[in-house]
């Protein structure tokens, strides 16, 4: 047995170790408020989209409202699946990886979890940005078997496409995409395209920020019918200004779903995919209550 398959075994053995231990845990004995989709008899999906949870080493109450906020996901009755859009640990650091992938392991709050990248997940401008890059492929292959190469990748989820992209640089001032990530985009929508496949794009970054120029990306999102964009970073509170056209696109900017100093949080959206529509709403999943007013129908453009 060489060296590196050593330590995936001891990696393995901890991720089990840590999961076994948060099952046990107080903390993860608690329970979510049900929901369910508005028309689960016509329902093609439904997933949780949430962001910036920065769990954080010395901060206890970081790993108490992760464990509210999976409680609350899990208790929805027909999701597929979670969408982490980023900025899921607070500086990158082992122990804080550890614990956010093994909450998620042993809660599963949905079939599908999938976990993208943000600055803080990247180092947030310190540290050794190429290891935290290799980090993050690692965790996702350990906890969930994801098989990653890259820090972006997709999925096919009863028949629509989730498209997750990665920014390459841990600055928290860019939207780094490579050309090769570009490129890669692209194929994937034009296969989801030619697969008439209803296509979300999930980034940490609004698409004003990417790399390549927010307009000519919105106009690459247009020409293969991407019908919603998500993404966190700014830490706004869930209004009804989160919700808008940019450049032709569909988005939605995510709060922080963990509480801040600015407001009391546990916010994300549920979006569920109907044949011809996609209804979203949004939810505090800490409370277990939809937010008043957040209820908004987009089409599926063929």
């Amino acid at each position: 047995m060489d060296f590196s398959t050593v330590v995936i075994y001891l990696k393995d053995l901890l991720a089990t170790v840590m999961t076994l231990l948060m099952m046990m845990s107080p903390a993860f004995t608690g329970d979510g408020v049900a929901y369910q989709a508005k028309n689960p008899d016509e329902l093609v999906t439904s997933f949780v989209v949430v962001s910036d949870i920065h769990v954080e080493t010395n901060n206890p109450k970081s790993y108490e409202a992760l464990s509210d906020l999976l409680y609350g996901i899990k208790a929805g009755e027909d999701i597929d699946t979670v969408v982490y859009t980023g900025d899921n640990v607070m500086n990158g650091q082992f122990l804080e990886n550890v614990f956010f992938y093994s909450a998620v392991r042993s809660m599963m709050p949905a079939e599908n979890n999938l976990v993208l990248t943000g600055n803080h997940d990247l180092g947030n401008g310190a540290g050794d940005h190429d290891k935290s890059r290799k980090d993050f492929i690692a965790n996702n292959n350990l906890y969930f078997g994801a098989k990653l190469e890259e820090p972006y990748y997709y999925r096919v989820i009863n028949g629509c496409y989730f498209i997750c992209i990665s920014t390459e640089v841990g600055d928290p001032s860019q939207f780094y995409v490579s050309d090769e990530q570009y490129s890669w985009i692209e194929e994937v929508l034009k296969e989801a395209k030619a697969a008439g496949a209803p296509t979300f794009v999930f980034a940490h970054f609004p698409i004003r920020d990417i790399s390549q120029g927010g307009a000519k990306f919105a106009e690459l999102l247009k020409e293969y019918n991407v019908s919603l964009y998500c993404h966190g970073h700014y830490h706004n509170e869930l209004f009804d200004r989160n919700f808008y056209n940019w450049g032709g696109i569909n988005s939605i900017n995510l709060p922080r779903s963990t509480e801040t100093k600015e407001y009391e949080a546990g916010d994300g959206i549920v979006v569920e995919v109907y044949e011809d529509e996609i209804l979203v709403r949004g939810r505090d999943f800490i409370k277990g209550e939809w937010i008043e007013g957040l209820v908004y129908t987009y089409s599926i453009a063929k």
